[in-house]
């Protein structure tokens, strides 16, 4: 397949993109199929987001996950049942019998993350690698969207000249290439192709599988539009007049607020300090004991810095929106008959969507193209726009939806196939740990512990059977 080169001028660990620049003044509705930033991308903008350690975890999840469920196993083992064999009031053995059977739990517990997560890290890189390289069968197979981790490992074997910064440049290229080719073979071809081991040329993905991949992606966009519809219908009336009303009271306090935080979201790079200084402000209106709803639009908008910037964004540039709509009213009764009035209309457009998206699940049965379902949305689109309304999805693209739909099932079915085969393997493994617990424990506690070793009852054990034999004698 050709793949065709995506020019997205990156640079480093940023990327060179074009500034949005949201306003309060409505903009001509433009939709259009492109996207013009990377999922890859976005997501290294929202990893930045979390504490090194968080990043650490994440990292461990995401590539050892299993060995995760070993330590924690292994804590627990290690660290909670000593202490409950040590003073359990229930035992009718001497102290130190006790003491000495809690701290097999301990060194059975380090064999147990030795043995076992040797093995389990090395197994699982093997399957990630396996399935980077068609190995599997579609449901495991991550040829056509390869991770992150593969493809630079990948490009340091064929480019072991470039420097750190160059191999960045050349691993986000190919992921950019990649992502393109496969939102191109869905919106164009209306198929997925995939790599096989030992098969020369890519192989369609199987026709009814690729169709119930497409419904499980608007089955998604369904079931979003139902919660948000369920949400609207369980509104506390009253908490949104408030809210409402306390901008058309404290309009100067609101506008002055939120233009600020437009100002800092739209002229600021990193989302990290949008949230550090979404902080920073709260902690201040905090202390000079300002208004409650103040702190509730800091607090509502720093949620969603996992999102990114662009909803951090639109989301204070719509509740601008509502302190100049709100400013002309004269009574809180106009302003709650308002609210009252939103809230209806916002229903109707979630109906309207999953009317429409109904509509779309009935043109998959009956084998519309992923392109003729894109045409559909275009269509939607403008048919709500010479009606003066806007389509809630008019920034969906439907090949790209699908391509992340793919990517996620994917993904858990890997990682099933990770758990179910880590499993067998520790499994397997247990006769070689038990085998090294029974070996090592007992010299452990002679070195250690010879108060309470082995030897030790074993000395007492002795000096009993001679007296008992000496009795035996002496009766």
């Amino acid at each position: 397949m050709k793949v065709e080169k995506v020019n997205l001028n990156i640079s480093s660990a940023q990327y060179q993109a074009q500034k949005p620049v949201y306003r309060l003044s409505s903009q001509p509705d433009q939709t259009s199929f492109k996207g013009n930033i990377s999922q890859s991308v976005i997501e290294k903008e929202i990893n930045a987001l979390n504490t090194p350690v968080l990043r650490g975890i994440n990292k461990l999840k995401s590539n050892i996950g299993e060995l995760q469920d070993i330590c924690i196993n292994a804590l627990g083992t290690g660290l909670l049942a000593p202490i409950f064999i040590k003073y359990n009031p229930l035992s009718k053995t001497d102290e130190d019998t006790r003491t000495y059977s809690a701290w097999r739990q301990p060194v059975s517990a380090v064999l147990a993350v030795a043995t076992q997560g040797t093995i389990t890290i090395p197994f699982v890189k093997c399957i990630n690698s396996m399935a980077n390289t068609g190995w599997f069968d579609e449901e495991c197979n991550m040829t056509p969207f390869k991770d992150k981790n593969y493809v630079e490992k990948m490009m340091k074997k064929l480019h072991p000249e470039m420097t750190k910064k160059q191999l960045t440049d050349k691993v986000n290229e190919f992921i950019e290439n990649q992502d393109k080719e496969l939102i191109n073979g869905i919106k164009k071809e209306n198929t997925v192709f995939y790599n096989f081991r030992n098969v020369p040329d890519p192989k369609k993905m199987d026709e009814n599988k690729y169709k119930d991949l497409l419904r499980k992606t608007v089955d998604d966009m369904i079931k979003d539009e139902k919660e948000q519809l369920e949400r609207c219908d369980k509104t506390k009336l009253p908490k949104r007049v408030e809210r409402s009303e306390f901008y058309r009271t404290h309009y100067d306090e609101s506008k002055s607020l939120l233009e600020e935080m437009s100002e800092k979201i739209n002229n600021t790079e990193k989302v990290s300090d949008i949230k550090s200084y979404l902080k920073n402000k709260y902690k201040a209106l905090k202390a000079n004991k300002a208004n409650k709803h103040l702190l509730d639009i800091i607090s509502e908008t720093k949620d969603l810095a996992n999102a990114g910037k662009s909803d951090m964004a639109e989301k204070v540039n719509k509740m601008l929106g509502h302190v100049e709509k709100y400013k002309g009213f004269t009574s809180r009764e106009a302003v709650a008959a308002e609210v009252q009035k939103s809230i209806a209309s916002r229903v109707t457009e979630h109906k309207d969507t999953i009317k429409f998206l109904e509509d779309v699940q009935k043109a998959i049965t009956d084998g519309k193209t992923a392109s003729e379902i894109e045409t559909m949305f275009t269509q939607k689109v403008k048919q709500l726009k010479e009606a003066g309304k806007e389509f809630r999805l008019a920034d969906k693209v439907f090949s790209e939806e699908v391509a992340s739909k793919l990517k996620t099932i994917t993904k858990k079915h890997i990682e099933g196939v990770k758990r179910i085969s880590t499993l067998v393997v520790a499994l397997a493994m247990l006769p070689i740990t038990c085998s090294l617990l029974n070996w090592i424990y007992p010299r452990f506690m002679d070195a250690v512990f010879p108060n309470l070793s082995n030897k030790k009852h074993g000395n007492e054990a002795k000096e009993l059977v001679e007296k008992a034999t000496k009795n035996s004698e002496v009766k």
